[in-house]
């Protein structure tokens, strides 16, 4: 099992029903029924391939009785009685994409894990702009990669300012492995800068990023 998979399922809440939107091999409900952490689960894919060895590795299991398997585009077809929705290790625009297509029913979820591949500062201006709460972040580093996981309400909440938005809320910053975490990104724009023009527009941008992630670590000290 794969440390990205188990932190989130650290973050899931304890007895909710929870539908994984995109659960490919079914590994999150899985682990969150066995875990002790939810009696109940869908396991959802837009694609039969998946989902037929989500269906394999869920009867192995024996949790065919606790993990429902069901083939859909996103929410659709998503039963109404789930309380938790994970959408992870999807794109910015695929993952936003399904929330905007649900937005009528996200208030009834008490509790949305995102985690994108990339644009996590995407995400949370997305959260941002809708007004929702974050309550939690988690930052995961695995095989070289850092990857983000955030979870949210539709509770009303002020905007996030721009340090936030890209470096993260004060539920990421308190996690061990932040402060090296900000150096990564401070690295990379410090690599990337000088080979860009003084006139591209890339450049201010940059160097405004670069400010608020050492702002950010600045912080951890």
């Amino acid at each position: 099992m794969s440390r990205r998979i188990e932190k989130i399922a650290d973050m899931v809440k304890q007895g909710v029903i929870a539908a994984d939107i995109g659960t490919d091999h079914a590994f999150l409900p899985i682990l969150l029924v066995k875990m002790g952490r939810v009696e109940k689960a869908y396991a959802c894919d837009i694609t039969e391939g998946p989902l037929k060895a989500a269906q394999r590795n869920i009867a192995k299991e024996g949790l065919s009785s606790q993990i429902t398997t069901i083939l859909c585009d996103g929410f659709d077809g998503v039963p109404m009685d789930t309380e938790c929705a994970v959408i992870a290790g999807m794109g910015y625009f695929t993952c936003t994409g399904i929330l905007e297509r649900a937005m009528d029913r996200l208030d009834r979820l008490s509790q949305i894990i995102a985690e994108v591949n990339r644009n996590t500062s995407d995400m949370r201006r997305w959260i941002s702009d809708h007004h929702f709460t974050i309550d939690d972040e988690v930052l995961i580093s695995e095989r070289g990669f850092d990857y983000i996981a955030i979870s949210f309400t539709t509770a009303p909440h002020p905007g996030l300012d721009e340090l936030e938005i890209l470096c993260g809320t004060g539920y990421l910053a308190k996690q061990e492995g932040y402060g090296e975490y900000c150096q990564r990104q401070i690295d990379k724009i410090t690599k990337i800068l000088p080979v860009i023009k003084k006139e591209d527009d890339r450049r201010e941008h940059l160097q405004k990023e670069l400010e608020l992630w050492n702002r950010a670590k600045e912080k951890t000290r």
